[in-house]
């Protein structure tokens, strides 16, 4: 009986660990997408990361989970161009029930603005989350990014960044079909007081331009330490409030991940 008791338990941690970090890593009820983090200061032209896990338990239900993503950073010699190309996917399921099915691509583009610490600033994102009810969310925009630290300051890096987005938005129970527009602004910074070490908060404010009281709230905040010049071991913090949620999804959500990220 105790071995029966310890067996099983055992399967439960397992289970509620592996749907644990997949649920997480997949920014579960994220309103916001975040690619601050995803910026990897270099001279190379090109670099990238790729991410893929796969669990699969069995005890009083068959769960599978399932995560892949990618980010590749493009940066012409030019060094006025800078090109972002970030995605991600995640499911858990088990026997026929869907407990996380989220996913989403995001392409940004900078390009500096004479010699200043003002960058012009277009993004566009394509997203779905069935746990909060989006069956499709599209949205696109442009602005200006401001550098607030001078050039010479390599341990802390401050920016302030505002656009204009417009956004087309499918949920799911009841059905809908949502066009709005908003203004998207953010302020993140950067400390790098070690070699090895990184400390990045972004934090994002975005209202509805003809309604102010319908606005979302986003910020997320990691801990990179360098194991080895490829591979870091990361800590995220991750909350998002959104003032107006689709029926029955709540206003304020949050998750916290620890993981691996390997470099190329």
């Amino acid at each position: 009986m105790l071995c029966h008791a310890i067996c099983t338990l055992t399967g439960l941690l397992r289970l509620l660990l592996s749907a644990i970090l997949v649920i997480c890593a997949s920014t579960i009820g994220a309103q916001i997408v975040n690619v601050e983090k995803k910026r990897t200061p270099t001279d190379s032209t090109w670099v990238g990361s790729i991410e893929l896990s796969f669990a699969g338990s069995k005890t009083t239900k068959s769960t599978v989970s399932i995560l892949s993503g990618g980010t590749l950073q493009y940066k012409p010699k030019n060094k006025k161009d800078f090109w972002l190309f970030d995605t991600k996917y995640s499911l858990v399921s088990g026997d026929g029930e869907k407990f996380s099915n989220t996913g989403y691509g995001y392409i940004l583009y900078n390009r500096r603005i004479g010699h200043g610490p003002f960058k012009f600033e277009a993004f566009t994102t394509l997203q779905y989350n069935g746990l909060t009810k989006i069956n499709m969310r599209a949205n696109g925009g442009a602005g200006i990014r401001i550098k607030l630290t001078p050039e010479q300051y390599k341990l802390a890096k401050f920016y302030f960044g505002i656009a204009y987005m417009s956004e087309y938005e499918e949920l799911l129970e009841p059905v809908d079909y949502i066009r709005e527009n908003r203004i998207s602004s953010y302020f993140t910074f950067t400390l790098e007081p070690y070699e090895g070490v990184t400390f990045v908060s972004t934090t994002y404010a975005q209202p509805r331009v003809n309604e102010f009281n319908d606005y979302r709230f986003c910020n997320e905040t990691s801990l990179n330490l360098g194991i080895t010049k490829k591979l870091s071991l990361s800590t995220t913090f991750n909350y998002n409030y959104d003032a107006a949620p689709p029926e029955g999804v709540p206003t304020s959500t949050y998750y916290f991940i620890n993981g691996l990220e390997l470099e190329f």
